[in-house]
């Protein structure tokens, strides 16, 4: 199965050049034949409950969704992070040379989590991703509905909603993909039907434990 059969690589370079203002972006992806397909192997995954609150007690993070952070790396969404840094590579090298620097050299979609948010859960508050996540990340979206919001501040009440729907790649900056980047804050609410998310992410610190 050709996991990226509808990935529209010409819009990439335009949406990738929107990134570094601290906004997320999707664009059309895959067939909904695929998107049902992925999603039935999602669901043969095993999860777990999200931690309910998480971050500091200053800035508690809230979550209601499942999630699996152990896909096995034989797993066909390895397939998907790894047709997905084929495109990337030569976007980051030519439209965002900022993304080349020394310390984010070895770019690479190392991280992947898979979450299901089920109808009438919380989701997610209003957070930022670890630092460490770097250059950009990626969520494809297999199913299901909610907003997906981008918030200048942590704010419950303030934000955009992002227009992201299933067979859809959102594109959100990360740290590195421009000088001074500020990580956004986003949040998932208002889930009635079940989301399946694959999150695909370059996080540094797994290069230094590899060394």
């Amino acid at each position: 199965m050709n996991a990226l059969d509808r990935l529209d690589a010409g819009r990439i370079p335009d949406k990738l050049a929107e990134l570094p203002a601290g906004s997320a972006v999707a664009i059309d992806c895959m067939s909904a034949e695929t998107c049902a397909a992925l999603s039935n192997l999602a669901d043969q995954l095993h999860y777990r409950e999200a931690r309910p609150v998480t971050g500091s007690s200053r800035t508690p993070v809230y979550q209601d969704f499942e999630l699996d952070y152990e896909v096995p790396r034989e797993h066909p969404f390895w397939r998907i992070a790894e047709a997905l840094q084929s495109v990337f590579d030569p976007l980051l090298d030519g439209f965002l040379p900022e993304a080349r620097s020394e310390s984010d050299a070895n770019f690479g979609l190392n991280d992947l989590i898979v979450q299901r948010y089920p109808p009438g859960c919380a989701g997610i508050s209003p957070h930022r991703d670890h630092i460490e996540y770097r250059v950009i990340i990626l969520i494809l979206l297999l199913s299901g509905d909610g907003d997906f919001r981008v918030h200048p501040e942590r704010s419950e009440t303030e934000g955009n909603i992002i227009d992201f729907q299933p067979g859809q790649l959102l594109m959100m900056g990360a740290p590195g993909i421009a000088p001074g980047f500020v990580r956004p804050f986003h949040s998932v609410r208002n889930v009635t039907a079940v989301r399946r998310t694959i999150g695909m992410r370059f996080d540094r610190r797994l290069i230094s434990l590899k060394e």
